[in-house]
């Protein structure tokens, strides 16, 4: 028999094994613990905590069902151990190393969002940039020129605008330029974004 413990993470309830419990917090607070400003340290443990959730909901088909540490030890090689942080011993560097290699690349999926950062109009076409790879000048010549021949291109845009969803968070802006949603990808982004200010 083990203990159980009901905890919020990124807005879900969710029930983890004591074991989990205490691994996934140590994590955590072993990341958070390396921010000088709170502000920050808010927003990016907040992206964390919802890409953990959106793991933690994947494996969780059941709503009842408790999150062992199979699943915490999955979450922590999806996200990987963030640029100038340690694992908390050599058997679970290890496992992070192993297991992430293997995580890494099949996390690899761009994603269809609007693009806030680059936007004109509704963002549709950095959103469609981002997606494909492709140049964003080239990308709204050709939504000019798709206007200048027509309806066409006014009712085509205006259809994805409404069809595909905003990024907002650092994990949907990432996984709009194909990136892995890991604390490193997280904290890269949200300091060049800082930067950018």
């Amino acid at each position: 028999m083990k203990k159980v413990t009901t905890v919020n993470i990124g807005g879900f309830c969710f029930t983890l094994e004591e074991d989990a419990f205490n691994k996934l917090n140590r994590y955590l607070d072993n990341y958070a613990a390396s921010f000088s400003d709170k502000k920050e340290s808010a927003e990016v443990m907040g992206d964390i905590e919802s890409r953990i959730a959106e793991i933690f909901r994947e494996q969780t088909p059941l709503p009842q069902q408790v999150v062992d540490m199979s699943m915490v030890d999955k979450v922590i090689s999806i996200m990987g151990t963030p640029e100038g942080q340690t694992a908390f011993n050599e058997k679970e560097r290890a496992e992070q190393s192993t297991a992430f290699s293997a995580g890494a690349s099949a996390s690899r999926v761009r994603k269809l969002y609007r693009d806030p950062d680059r936007v004109v109009f509704g963002g549709v076409c950095s959103g469609l940039s981002a997606y494909f790879g492709i140049d964003l000048v080239l990308v709204r010549v050709l939504f000019i020129a798709a206007l200048c021949l027509g309806t066409f291109g006014f009712w085509l845009y205006i259809i994805l605008w409404a069809a595909t969803p905003k990024a907002t968070t650092t994990a949907q802006k990432l996984e709009m330029h194909g990136e892995p949603v890991t604390m490193e990808n997280i904290w890269n982004y949200t300091k060049s974004k800082t930067f950018k200010k």
